[in-house]
Formats: structure tokens, sequence, C-alpha cells
């Protein structure tokens, strides 16, 4: 299963939000020691959520790098999880 597909499987196990997009990517970083993976993943929050937009970021965050360590990717997973809102109707 492909990492980008992992970051979707974890977002919809965590009835914390939605999936958005998912962008993974190798990237040209120039780091001695590591393949970079860069996963940008958006995400819109489920109603009645209780908990921060940051706290549902550090915990997708978490969930989607530990996953990818455990899945034995030969990578070093940095993702950045963006939490949506929608709009507020009045």
């Amino acid at each position: 299963m492909t990492a980008s597909l992992q970051s979707g499987q974890i977002v919809q196990q965590s009835n914390l939000a939605k999936l958005v997009e998912s962008n993974v990517r190798f990237t040209g970083a120039n780091i001695p020691g590591q393949e970079t993976l860069l996963c940008l993943v958006y995400v819109q929050r489920q109603p009645n959520i209780p908990g921060s937009a940051e706290q549902i970021r550090a915990d997708l965050t978490q969930l989607i790098q530990t996953r990818l360590l455990q899945q034995g990717f030969n990578v070093t997973p940095l993702v950045e999880v963006t939490v949506l809102e929608t709009p507020a109707l009045n």
C-alpha cells in the first residue's frame, strides 16, 4: 500500500476528520542520511469532535508518521496536516 493510501486510511480510521486531499512525494532535499518523504494532508474536521484544530493536527501527524515508519518504508516522513473548517452559517 502506498504512503498516500496509508495517510488516507489513517484519517478515515481516526474519526477525527474527513480526508480532503493527500499529496505525498519524495523531495529533492539533499539532507545527508535520509530519504525525505513529504506528506501534505488536508482534512476537514468532523462535526461535534471536541478538541482544537491544533490537537487534531498533532494527533493525525503522529499517527501518520508512526504508521509509515512501522510499514517499513525506508524514509524520513515529514508530515504536515492542515485542518480545514467549514464556513460558519449565520
